[in-house]
């Protein structure tokens, strides 16, 4: 049912955006606001690929009838992952439109970024136990 191919590029992109977010930290602790928002970027586009790759399996699961609507197993299946990357990246645009448009203090923008680091790379942790329990569980 799921394609493992699809799941391992999911998992690249999504580790690689943590190694990026860390970047983008490096870069603001350093006031290189320039190069913040280019790792922010790069870090918005690999979680842009992510949802992209999910909302292609989520289609297909769709097709073979293991929508959200079928079980509790799938709901929280569509809910979990289809969401917490989702509200990562609008935290992201949020917090990239307030840099361009210098509303924050230094102290408080790194505050800010540091809280997002935080969430994106919990997003990691919740991402490889998904990945654990739900897809390799499915191979077993």
């Amino acid at each position: 049912m799921f394609n493992l191919t699809d799941v391992q590029y999911e998992t690249a992109l999504l580790l690689s955006s943590s190694l990026t977010f860390g970047f983008a930290l490096i870069s603001a602790t350093r006031n290189k606001m320039g190069l913040t928002l280019l790792w922010l970027a790069v870090t918005f586009a690999l979680g842009a690929g992510f949802l992209y790759l999910e909302m292609h399996e989520f289609a297909h699961l769709i097709a073979e009838g293991a929508g959200p609507s079928r079980s509790a197993f799938w709901s929280a299946f569509f809910t979990l992952v289809g969401t917490h990357v989702t509200i990562g990246m609008i935290w992201m645009l949020v917090l990239i439109v307030q840099m361009v448009l210098k509303t924050d203090t230094d102290e408080r923008r790194l505050r800010r970024l540091a809280s997002l680091s935080l969430f994106w790379h919990f997003l990691d942790i919740v991402w490889i136990c998904v990945f654990s329990f739900v897809y390799l569980a499915s191979v077993v």
